[in-house]
């Protein structure tokens, strides 16, 4: 296909990546009048509104899926995941539109090969991102070779990735790292090699981040790769040898060994990087010329990619044809999700949902109808009930996640009375918070709090000092005693201060040992998701569980471990946790009746709600200093800087965090993305019902 015209470009994806390395380079087509920036989508729409203004994109939206079909583009960009690659690469390819992928392609072989036939099958361009950041000096020494080629090849590529996650939806980082390497190798070496010998990772490690393989060529070539993921340092290099000729190629440029001499050519390693893979494209579609970064021509590499994944050792053959109608079914564009505050949702929903398309707030908001492929939405952190108008537009909305615990702000009672299934992150909130729970009882039942305060102040131990001119008094009192037991007067003026020490209020100075949590009694008031894993938590590590609740059969508490108690026995435990939502019913649950009950030297945890104690009866028992309290939560947040509790030695406080890991946000945005992905695909979820509703905050 010829075009007459600039290339009419939709931009899908403006991660930082894209508005970085990529836009900068369609920027720079469109300069020179070879490319129209027409669209650019992401569904954080705010995202896309960045970008377009930026690189002065003539619209910008959240409706990717919606944007392919538009009559006035003639290529579509996807910067995503391999499972958005695929599936908005097939929807732009079946609209008539060229395409560009970043890599990895796809997610398999049979899914890059199902593209690159489906861009055959439509004369249409199909190329993939794979930034040959070398390309220069592996071309000048791909030339030096001729017809003849290369002996034998060594391909490094390491990165220092130790402990993070794979990204771009690749099954190990030979898919999102390495994949440069073997497509340097291949395309150095004219193709695959016919015999492969690979090992895949190392010894105990859960996923293979180190990768090497052996080969030989149908010519007779051999070649070796190697692939660290856990490096320290990133390092590509490769090194080519003929008869009595060596070629290293690596960041600085060519170097040429020959008859003992060298000669170096410098070239830059981006030279035909990101901006000339674009451009390339680009002369593609008006010229009609195989590029030579096509999907066909890269899909090998992945097959490869898959071969040494799995630690092969055999011959080396490509699947027939048929490999391309195992590669599943594409983008459902009749069924839409809703999505909003997306940011930390993307992850979750490429991999998981990558086949639904994914509408934004706007998106709805600027329909004139109802939107009856709206089947879900998604809620992202920090997002907003669904307004009623947008409500309205949805007939047919099945269920709504979101990405938190409690649903006190996003009207659950509308979405119940008309029937739309409720889910929740509830699982990755109950683990960090009974995790967080877990690292107090340890630590307040050994007194480690109170060591660290002394040792602070330059003291030792864990007896806890009360402020105050009484605790003054009785410090000195102490220090004089020795002086005043060697004038033979202790005895008097013992039994006057303990008749004295009622008058005065002299406070008790808590002298509780440390002790284990193994053997100890821990008392839960509440049921919930988080009572329930930190009693897990609790019984492995040796206590004994009691739990109070009013809601929760006892055979359910029974079942877990735990013993079901009344209120005054869960209250005269070595360790009182509460874990109760709030309601208007549970508001100062605990007085001071409650909390006279604690026993001397008890430790109580509020990792729930602040309001769930009577802030004045719970100062004045904290003030007699026989017991210890970790708090994570207050009536009023953030505590006044002023507020008495921060002066209390037996107190320790922390700012709301018991929940809000970032390893707990990534958790969230996967549990519930998923409840919802198994909810479309007609499988069970542990959804919220009316009951539940009730009693969460």
């Amino acid at each position: 296909m010829r075009a007459a015209h600039p290339v009419r470009a939709l931009v899908i994806g403006a991660g930082p990546a894209t508005v970085m390395m990529h836009l900068p380079a369609l920027a720079a087509l469109r300069d020179r009048g070879e490319m129209a920036l027409s669209v650019v989508c992401d569904i954080d729409v705010q995202r896309a509104a960045e970008a377009g203004r930026k690189f002065g994109f003539l619209e910008f939206g959240g409706d990717a899926a919606g944007a392919i079909d538009r009559h006035n583009i003639d290529a579509v960009y996807v910067f995503g995941s391999a499972q958005l690659h695929y599936e908005y690469g097939m929807a732009a390819l079946r609209a008539g539109k060229h395409v560009f992928v970043e890599k990895p392609i796809a997610p398999t072989y049979a899914m890059a090969t199902a593209l690159a036939e489906a861009a055959r099958a439509a004369g249409l361009v199909a190329v993939g991102g794979h930034n040959r950041r070398f390309y220069q000096s592996l071309a000048a020494a791909r030339a030096r070779a001729g017809k003849a080629g290369w002996r034998s090849a060594e391909a490094v590529f390491h990165k220092a990735e130790f402990g993070r996650p794979v990204p771009f939806g690749a099954r190990s980082w030979l898919g999102a790292n390495g994949i440069h390497g073997l497509d340097a190798l291949l395309f150095m070496m004219n193709g695959l090699p016919e015999q492969l010998t690979a090992l895949a990772g190392e010894s105990g490690a859960a996923e293979p981040s180190a990768f090497s393989a052996v080969m030989r060529w149908a010519d007779g070539g051999q070649g070796i790769f190697l692939c660290n993921n856990n490096a320290g340092s990133r390092r590509e290099e490769y090194v080519f040898h003929g008869l009595g000729e060596t070629c290293s190629v690596t960041a600085s440029g060519l170097t040429v060994e020959r008859d003992g001499k060298s000669e170096r050519t410098a070239f830059p390693a981006t030279g035909d990087g990101f901006a000339a893979e674009h451009e390339c494209f680009v002369n593609a579609i008006r010229c009609g010329v195989d590029p030579p970064h096509s999907i066909a021509a890269l899909a090998p590499s992945l097959f490869l990619m898959e071969l040494i994944e799995r630690g092969y050792s055999g011959p080396v053959r490509l699947p027939g044809p048929a490999a391309a109608n195992d590669a599943g079914p594409i983008l459902r564009r009749e069924k839409s999700i809703l999505i909003a505050r997306p940011a930390s949702l993307q992850p979750a929903l490429a991999r998981l949902l990558p086949r639904y398309r994914l509408v934004s707030v706007e998106d709805i908001g600027a329909s004139p109808g109802a939107r009856p492929d709206v089947v879900a939405a998604i809620l992202g952190r920090g997002s907003a009930a669904l307004e009623p108008a947008l409500l309205a537009k949805l007939p047919q909305l099945g269920i709504v996640g979101v990405m938190g615990l409690s649903l006190a702000n996003h009207a659950p009672d509308a979405l119940l009375e008309r029937g739309v299934t409720l889910v929740n992150a509830a699982a990755s909130y109950a683990r960090s918070a009974a995790e967080f729970a877990l690292g107090l009882a340890i630590l307040a039942r050994r007194r480690a709090f109170s060591s660290h305060a002394l040792m602070r102040e330059g003291g030792w131990g864990v007896t806890l000092r009360t402020p105050g001119f009484r605790s003054r008094m009785k410090r000195a009192a102490r220090e004089l005693r020795p002086a005043i037991k060697a004038v033979g007067l202790e005895r008097l003026l013992l039994r006057a201060w303990r008749a004295a020490e009622p008058l005065i209020d002299v406070p008790r100075e808590s002298s509780v040992e440390a002790r284990d949590l193994q053997g100890a009694s821990v008392g839960l008031i509440g049921w919930g998701g988080i009572a329930q894993c930190f009693a897990r938590l609790l019984i492995d590590a040796g206590a004994q569980v009691l739990v109070y609740s009013e809601n929760a059969p006892a055979e359910a508490i029974a079942g877990a471990g735990a013993v079901p108690v009344s209120l005054s026995q869960a209250l005269a435990c070595d360790i009182v946790s509460l874990h109760r939502g709030l309601t208007a019913r549970t508001r100062h649950f605990l007085g001071a009746a409650e909390l006279a009950k604690l026993r001397s030297g008890a430790v109580l945890i509020n990792v729930a709600r602040g309001a769930l104690i009577e802030p004045g009866a719970l100062l004045a028992r904290l003030r007699r200093g026989d017991i210890f309290a970790c708090l994570d939560t207050y009536e009023d947040e953030p505590l006044s800087r002023s507020h008495p509790l921060r002066r209390l030695p037996n107190v320790f406080l922390t700012s709301h965090i018991a929940g809000g890991s970032r390893d707990m946000h990534v958790a969230a945005a996967e549990e519930v993305v998923r409840k919802v992905a198994d909810y479309l695909g007609g499988g069970d979820v542990e959804s919220i019902s009316v009951r539940q509703l009730r009693s969460m905050t």
